[in-house]
């Protein structure tokens, strides 16, 4: 039992059982058979249904009904986030104390902007009233926000983009970014494995860019709606750009078919730096930009798990992704790849639809200051959303230092116990 709740230690046991089978070594890389991929499938698809099903029941215990809505925030630290509604009733959101929160609507529900909601923890909310002017101005080519002002080509990528609060460029001169990139990928052996360092001698970029249309520009977020053809293949994005967060989002649908081809997404920035950063499990690891020698040049694919990071000493840019994995960095340029389709062992690997979203993050600072790790939780784990009035309020956890990560929480095996783990994510000694 779990604040008086029912807490389902052995259903979760088997699904996490079922999970680390998947986890195997040539599961997870994309390197097993066709049938495989077809069992996992199945079992990650059951997983899910049983998952969501856990979580609906647990939350219907901490709720009860009523017209307001319940925002639960997962992560371990405090949150100002935006949040996805599955409807709209109104213009605002307010909480117990009285303070209003701005809501936009959207295509498939709506959007609100809150704050201070606890680690670990939820609040609730009611159906407001507040009218907001739009602080977004788009003029073709060109977009305005209250943190940058960007350039666009005719082929969709970014030309430039001004940090107006700091008053510098992101991208380096001359450069475009959100540059999409496709590889002739053919390693010499294991293809599935391998990305071999000639790759790189030929790439073609995607530039048919069919159609680009503005589909929100509200009180809180932009969008600007792009799709692009590529021999056989179609890539939909959609840009988002936030009225209170630095941070822009790419939406991203592909329906992919070309065979043994590497999908790269390219931003050159404007930042000068010998080593970047990348997130690793319980931490990060800093890393050359630069290939002076034998060692530095086998690295020139890189992995890292939520969050890549180039900084100067007082200015950086991160680049953010919701499930992708690999990297190269070299010099000023961030790359991140999105798809990889080897036809050993796998004939179909990776051919077809794919979603996800990766997003860049220019910043005050190196990634510390510039709340990398936080914005890329925010990403990763939206916050969960519940029609009704949580019995209860607050935080369940928490922990009093800002750079110190919670990453789980859980019953101990002997049901006698929470277990909590966490790790100080600078690099530096803290009290907790």
């Amino acid at each position: 039992v779990l604040l008086g709740k029912n807490y389902s230690a052995e259903q979760m046991d088997q699904m996490w059982k079922t999970i680390l089978i998947n986890q195997f070594h040539d599961i997870l890389p994309g390197s097993s058979i066709k049938e495989v991929y077809e069992v996992t499938k199945q079992e990650y698809d059951a997983l899910a249904k049983q998952g969501k099903a856990m979580e609906q029941d647990y939350l219907h215990q901490l709720t009860s009904a009523s017209d307001e809505l319940t925002l639960f925030n997962t992560v371990g630290f405090e949150r100002n986030s935006i949040v996805s509604l599955p409807e709209y009733k109104s213009s605002a959101l307010k909480d117990a104390d009285g303070n209003y929160y701005p809501v936009q609507k959207t295509e498939d529900g709506a959007v609100a902007s809150v704050s201070k909601l606890p680690s670990k923890g939820y609040r609730v909310f009611q159906w407001a009233d507040q009218e907001a002017a739009s602080p977004f101005a788009i003029d073709g080519w060109n977009i305005e926000t209250p943190f940058y002002k960007i350039s666009m080509d005719e082929g969709g990528c970014i030309v430039s983009l001004y940090d107006k609060q700091n008053e510098r460029e992101v991208i380096r001169e001359g450069e475009r970014a959100n540059v999409l990139q496709i590889f002739e990928d053919k390693p010499l052996d294991n293809e599935a494995w391998d990305i071999d360092i000639f790759y790189q001698q030929k790439m073609r970029e995607v530039t048919e860019l069919t159609k680009i249309e503005v589909t929100e520009c509200g009180n809180l977020r932009a969008v600007l709606h792009m799709e692009w053809k590529f021999d056989a293949s179609v890539i939909k994005q959609d840009m988002i750009f936030y009225a209170n967060d630095r941070r822009i989002d790419f939406e991203t649908w592909v329906d992919y078919y070309e065979v043994k081809q590497l999908l790269k997404v390219a931003f050159p920035v404007d930042i000068r730096a010998t080593y970047a950063t990348y997130d690793v499990q319980y931490g990060n690891v800093k890393r050359p930009n630069h290939w002076n020698t034998s060692w530095d040049q086998a690295r020139f694919e890189t992995v890292a798990h939520k969050w890549v990071d180039l900084s100067e000493h007082n200015y950086g840019v991160s680049l953010l992704n919701n499930c992708k994995y690999g990297h190269d960095i070299k010099g000023n340029v961030i790359r991140l790849t999105l798809i990889k389709t080897a036809t050993n062992p796998d004939y179909l690997q990776d051919l077809g639809v794919h979603e996800f979203t990766y997003s860049l993050l220019p910043h005050n600072g190196d990634f510390v200051v510039g709340d990398t790790v936080k914005e890329a939780y925010a990403l990763n784990q939206p916050l969960t959303v519940m029609g009704g009035k949580a019995t209860l309020q607050g935080s369940f956890i928490e922990l009093d230092n800002p750079y110190v990560e919670l990453d789980a929480v859980k019953r101990s095996e002997d049901k006698e116990y929470l277990v909590v783990r966490f790790h100080e994510y600078t690099g530096s000694k803290r009290k907790v």
